[in-house]
């Protein structure tokens, strides 16, 4: 039976060791989003070279989610997070993950097979965002704490925001390896085979 999950971020991985494939999420405390692929691209190139980067991702969690921020009198507000297909940042994540210490990428329709590897090798889950439900998890940041890489838009910095009780996130890969899309693509082929044999059969009759 799936399970519900109130955590803390930073993680403590024993927490995200407990998770399951198709367990829900509740997440309070900061994370680091962008929707960006310039901004992956920047974040390995840092990498790379050595060079440090503008925010801590130490038991992190790094999201694939756009955030339009309003300045007015001075306060950073938030208008709207939402999330975006991960599978498109397949080209960095595995760096990011193996080299930053972060412990969940967050986003929807779940991550490549090379993210999915270095998820088990280094003990990083994948959260998977509700998709059309922006209003509702928009609803769950408190702050902006900060933003970086100001020469990008918007959407593409990197922003931290402080957030509580943010979810349901559903546990698309768990620390394991075990990854949700994989068994469901699995089952529907088995599925699919089933029925054009009963489909075969019924014709030879």
């Amino acid at each position: 039976m799936n399970k519900s999950h109130f955590l803390s971020v930073p993680f403590n991985p024993v927490d995200l060791e407990k998770l399951n494939i198709g367990d829900l999420v509740y997440l309070t405390g900061e994370i680091i989003v962008t929707v960006g692929l310039p901004t992956h691209k920047r974040i390995k190139e840092y990498i790379e070279s050595g060079d440090p980067l503008p925010m801590d991702f130490h038991n992190g969690m790094l999201c694939q989610v756009g955030c339009y921020v309003q300045e007015k009198n001075g306060v950073l507000t938030s208008r709207y997070i939402n999330p975006s297909t991960s599978t498109r940042f397949e080209p960095y994540l595995p760096k990011i993950i193996e080299t930053t210490e972060i412990k969940a990428v967050g986003g929807k329709g779940g991550v490549g097979p090379k993210t999915i590897e270095a998820m088990k090798k280094y003990k990083c889950v994948y959260l998977s965002f509700v998709g059309g439900a922006s209003a509702l998890t928009s609803e769950a940041v408190k702050e902006v704490i900060d933003i970086q890489w100001d020469d990008f838009i918007m959407q593409f910095r990197l922003i931290r925001l402080r957030v509580e009780k943010l979810g349901p996130l559903n546990v698309g890969v768990d620390s394991k390896g075990n990854c949700l899309y994989t068994n469901l693509k699995n089952a529907a082929s088995k599925k699919l085979e089933n029925l054009m044999q009963e489909l075969n059969q019924g014709r030879q009759s």
